[in-house]
């Protein structure tokens, strides 16, 4: 089955995109006519960034996760009621704190609604309409579990793959002149800061498995650690907390993350090499807020917009209930690689009460 979209409907969606608040114009210009709410949730994230950031050298960036949007058409304004549109807060965000990337965590649910390959191929077109205008700074896509549409009532195999997605939205960045290296598909890869000596490796969690790892993208994690220059910190980010233990719903406590304690075995070994320099793991999926220190690593999991019934809620986990209509919900993040420290700024809902800071420069060291 053809799983393109057609050819038409997207360069309709594609026109609808450029003249959408946030999306650069086909004449240069661009507009950030945002709601009034919104804007002031952005400003007040933004001011506590900058105050906390100072004069230190800082990498910036934004992660966004679990949007769940029920978009099926692009309409012809943009519907501040949908999350999926609150890309665009994403990257204003970004613009007035200076980011260095953004990081989409996932779980944009292209499986939603109509159940067909065509369905679902627009619903990604949406997306990468959305996003395709403002590229001055690299995306980084994560693919999420309700994303491949595995999950979809009576689906047998995946109508999106590994590689489909990677090419078509971690492509984004590349076809705007971005430099990232990659693995077997696109759907992993690290893009390096140089000037800052950072890397942020993202990471596919459903690469194997509705959840897990394949050998292949586990032997490319341990060359792009291996490889991290003397003198850098690294950051990986990905869709599904590895983490079981702080990430499961308590109806979901069995593990079945194919791989997982490879990866983790990675990682730990990257950590007794060099425990100053992995900033930690970013996610989201489990649709509350949790995080906790493990053997020399950061596991850090962000709400994002997603639904979850608190009977749900295991131990050390919080939730914050919003309206998309009112807010938004997503983390600005600052950190500090040379005093070894990082800052979540709650951009929307909760606001100062969800920021959280961490440390990742190992005292015991």
């Amino acid at each position: 089955m053809n799983h393109a979209i057609n050819r038409r409907e997207f360069l309709k969606l594609g026109a609808s995109a450029a003249v959408l608040p946030g999306f650069v114009t086909p004449k240069g210009g661009s507009s950030r006519d945002i709601p009034s709410w919104a804007q002031n949730e952005i400003d007040v994230a933004v001011n506590r960034f900058e105050r906390w950031k100072g004069d230190d050298e800082v990498v910036a960036f934004v992660f966004l996760t679990d949007v769940h949007s029920c978009l099926e058409s692009m309409p012809q304004s943009p519907d501040f009621s949908d999350s999926r549109f609150h890309a665009l807060f994403a990257q204003v965000a970004a613009d007035q704190a200076r980011c260095d990337f953004i990081v989409d965590g996932g779980d944009h649910d292209y499986e939603r609604g109509q159940q067909s390959d065509e369905a679902l191929q627009k619903r990604m077109a949406i997306t990468e309409s959305i996003y395709s205008g403002c590229m001055s700074r690299p995306v980084l896509f994560c693919l999420g579990n309700h994303d491949h549409g595995a999950a979809r009532k009576g689906a047998i195999g995946r109508p999106i793959s590994s590689a489909m997605f990677g090419e078509r939205f971690n492509g984004l960045a590349v076809r705007h002149g971005h430099r990232i290296m990659f693995g077997e598909n696109r759907s992993w890869g690290y893009y390096d800061i140089s000037k800052k000596k950072f890397r942020a490796i993202f990471v596919n969690t459903s690469d194997d498995g509705y959840f897990g790892f394949s050998t292949s993208q586990l032997e490319f994690l341990a060359k792009s650690l291996a490889s991290l220059p003397e003198g850098w910190v690294v950051a990986l980010f990905g869709h599904y907390c590895v983490l079981n233990e702080i990430g499961h719903w308590k109806q979901y406590e069995t593990d079945c993350a194919t791989r997982k304690q490879e990866f983790i075995s990675i990682l730990k070994s990257f950590v007794g090499r060099r425990p100053n320099d992995l900033v930690g793991y970013f996610c989201g999926d489990s649709h509350f807020d949790n995080e906790q220190e493990w053997e020399g690593i950061n596991w850090t999991i962000s709400q994002g917009y997603g639904g979850i019934d608190r009977a749900n809620l295991p131990w050390g986990a919080r939730r914050t209930e919003f309206s998309r209509k009112e807010n938004m919900l997503f983390e600005l993040v600052a950190v500090k690689p040379v005093i070894g420290e990082f800052k979540i700024f709650r951009v929307g809902a909760g606001g100062a009460s969800r920021d959280r800071m961490c440390c990742f420069h190992n005292k015991f060291a």
